[in-house]
């Protein structure tokens, strides 16, 4: 198909302003040779007529002028299957404005990639395989179930994020155009919180308590109503509060909710450890995998956002059914992804509920029955050991690493358009693009690494003692000299590929209330998804060095680790032309 485009200056408009010039109508030219009046020739100009093309009298028009006032503005001609078709916009009249606007207004639901890497340093020996060093199992079938092991940073669910999007254009009457489109997905957060997971399956202590007294029968719940305190709340603010001297015998009472050992057995559990490399320390070179007994609290929040701009140019493939567009422009997108982690874990070591360490495990472990790995209330034979000279016996961490990136660039593409604008329309687009990729990356935290080597009793191995690779871990007076923090920043490309597909509908006009809101009048109900690809985005777990031996002066850094960001979006909205 061949497609010849003429666009016509807006002559008409010009000639009625300019009341005072005559327009003279354009009839057939004189034949060539033809005699003419006052014995002129045809061809030969009569006196005072105008010549053919530009004249040179300011304000004149010729008879036979390059552009005629009664000719349309637009003309398109072009061949289909051997037959020649014209199309034409005169320009006079409402319905023959020279461009179709178009705007959108969308809310979007996005799904977003989760973060990638096991949440810690690969290849360090896990909690289990330190305090067995014989590879003999602390005691039978401890090796089969979960004891302190790592998690990796996908276990928080899939994160979904709201927003909004502005979209729109025009189309020119040769079918170029201008499209734009700009949104923003609101923060939002996704977390997996271990303690609540391991809690999930079990009775709350008060229904616990009753079971236990009742001999298996609920008894009368009046009886035990604990005061609005919980086992964890005896537990910081009671049992390990700071400066408390911890209750060795493990018999002082706390109300209904029994003694410390009870305590400690219904609230210390066997939830995720973290692993981080020695660094240059001299007590393990392969690392150590630090145990959280209180609480493991992991989190994933993101923002995103962008815009881009695209000018369309005709089409080059048009059979009244789909229409195929070029498109090229630009493009910027922004992304915020931050994880946090949130520990608390104590520095007892102990044999909880009846749980027992062979002879090769360290004093300062932390061992569980393997069937459930939490205690159950109806007895308490626990043995808990703090370490000594101690007043904090509970360790806070934390890690908060934040990337943030901006990606810039050129794109180009096609645009689709199937349907006609009046009725159900269906319209996409597929754009690449090589962005240019501006990351800041920010890492902080504090007692990161192997706390619970704080014990300076004699290891059963070996016989030397036991030493930390971290400061006192004490946060009462702010951060501890076990805190760090790092910034990174860089560019560099990274490729980017979106799809998107919408339909407008043009359904407010049968429905009862809707019909009768002006706005909606000439809108259209807009469905649609987009797909969008991303490479060599910084992940905000992937991007840590996980090595830390504060001692040795070596922290965790930061690192970049590059990973493929996948986004998909749906999103409904309104849709007018005008």
């Amino acid at each position: 198909m061949r497609i010849r485009h003429s666009l016509k200056a807006i002559i008409p408009v010009i000639l009625l302003l300019a009341s005072t010039r005559t327009v003279q109508a354009q009839g057939g030219p004189p034949m060539q040779g033809m005699p003419m009046p006052g014995g002129q020739m045809a061809g030969m100009p009569m006196p005072g007529m105008p010549m053919a093309g530009p004249q040179q009298i300011p304000g004149s028009y010729g008879a036979y002028p390059y552009q005629s006032p009664y000719q349309g503005m637009f003309e398109q001609t072009y061949q289909r299957d051997g037959t020649w078709f014209k199309n034409s916009v005169s320009g006079f009249g409402p319905n023959n404005r020279p461009r179709d606007w178009f705007m959108t207004l969308d809310y979007t639901r996005t799904r977003n990639p989760k973060m990638k890497g096991l949440f810690g340093a690969e290849g360090v020996p896990t909690y289990l395989q330190q305090n067995d060093p014989l590879s003999n199992d602390i005691n039978p079938g401890l090796s089969s179930y979960n004891y302190f092991d790592a998690v990796h940073a996908d276990i928080i669910p899939k994160l979904s994020t709201n927003g909004i999007k502005l979209s729109g254009g025009f189309w020119n009457p040769d079918e170029s155009g201008f499209l734009f489109s700009g949104g923003f997905q609101f923060q939002n957060e996704q977390d997996y919180d271990a303690r609540a997971a391991a809690l999930a399956g079990q009775l709350d202590t008060a229904s616990a308590l009753q079971y236990q007294r009742g001999g298996g029968g609920l008894g009368n719940p009046s009886v035990f109503n604990l005061g609005g305190r919980t086992d964890l709340d005896y537990l910081v603010n009671d049992i390990l509060a700071p400066g408390t001297v911890f209750d060795t015998a493990g018999t002082t009472i706390h109300g209904v909710s029994g003694t410390t050992l009870q305590i400690l057995d219904r609230t210390l559990l066997n939830l995720h450890s973290l692993p981080t490399y020695s660094g240059r320390s001299d007590f393990d070179i392969n690392g150590e995998s630090a145990p959280y007994d209180v609480q493991f609290l992991l989190k994933q929040s993101i923002a995103t956002g962008g815009v881009n701009a695209d000018w369309a140019f005709s089409p080059v493939y048009d059979n009244d059914r789909i229409k195929i567009r070029p498109v090229v422009g630009g493009r910027w997108f922004w992304i915020d992804e931050t994880m946090n982690f949130n520990g608390v874990s104590t520095l007892l070591a102990y044999n909880s509920n009846g749980a027992t360490a062979d002879a090769d495990t360290p004093v300062n472990a932390k061992v569980f029955l393997p069937n459930t790995g939490v205690a159950p209330t109806t007895t308490t034979i626990g043995t808990y050991v703090a370490p000594i000279g101690l007043d904090d016996l509970l360790v806070y961490s934390y890690i908060r690493s934040q990337v943030i990136t901006n990606l810039y660039g050129p794109e180009f593409g096609f645009h689709y358009e199937m349907g006609k604008r009046k009725g159900i329309r269906l319209s996409g687009g597929t754009r690449v693009a090589a962005m240019f990729n501006s990351e800041t990356i920010r890492l902080s935290g504090d007692n990161i690494g192997n706390f619970t080597g704080i014990e300076v009793l004699p290891d059963p191995i070996t016989g030397a003692d036991i030493a930390s690779r971290m400061y006192d871990t004490s946060t009462r007076q702010g951060a501890s000299l076990n805190a760090f923090r790092d910034i990174e920043t860089g560019t560099h490309i990274s490729p980017l590929l979106e799809q998107t597909v919408t339909a407008e509908i043009p359904i407010f006009d049968r429905l009862p209330v809707l019909r009768d809101i002006d706005i909606l009048s000439d809108a259209k109900l807009s469905i649609g998804w987009t797909g969008l690809f991303i490479g060599e985005i910084s992940d905000p777990n992937k991007s840590i060095n996980y090595t830390s031996s504060p001692i040795s002066n070596e922290f965790l850094s930061v690192k970049p680790g590059h990973t493929n960001f996948i986004q998909n979006t749906l999103n409904v909205g309104v849709n007018w032309n005008y």
